[in-house]
């Protein structure tokens, strides 16, 4: 019921709205005609592509980790972070791009990553809790991430 009436109301807006001047003298009141804008026709054999430019959005990554330890470690790699004032990186959980387990340390996969990416921050936790996780940041555009310790 409340639709009906706003929509009732809506309508009656826009019909009193009207568009007269109510003066149908014929007199422009003094504005001239726009001058017309020139244009030059572009041709697609006109485009200049830079060189290295690659149309493609994402391209594939692969990781290889071996931090040299027979314990399992909780693998997390992020798209996004932000540091703290003491210079520790600190993830974005909403742009985690792998989580899963390491056993005895070690990691093989791949990654698709979008080309706007311009870093990315690898982190692993040891399952006691009590000791720092390794943390290390990737720069970005590189075709392979090799990590060993």
């Amino acid at each position: 019921m409340i639709r009906q009436c706003l929509l009732i109301l809506i309508s009656l807006q826009l019909v009193a709205c009207g568009g007269g001047g109510g003066d149908d003298s014929g007199s422009s009141g003094g504005s001239q005609p726009a001058a017309p804008v020139e244009t030059s026709e572009s041709k697609f054999e006109d485009l200049v592509i830079p060189e290295g430019f690659k149309f493609k959005s994402a391209y594939p990554v692969s990781v290889s980790i071996d931090l040299n330890t027979r314990e399992t470690l909780f693998l997390n790699i992020y798209g996004r972070y932000t540091e703290a004032t003491d210079g520790t990186p600190i993830p974005d959980s909403s742009s985690r791009l792998i989580s899963g387990p390491m056993k005895n340390g070690e990691f093989t996969g791949k990654l698709t990553i979008t080309s706007q990416r311009t870093s990315l921050l690898v982190e692993a936790w040891f399952q006691d809790g009590a000791r720092q996780p390794f943390r290390q940041i990737i720069s970005l555009p590189t075709n392979e991430i090799v990590i060993t310790e």
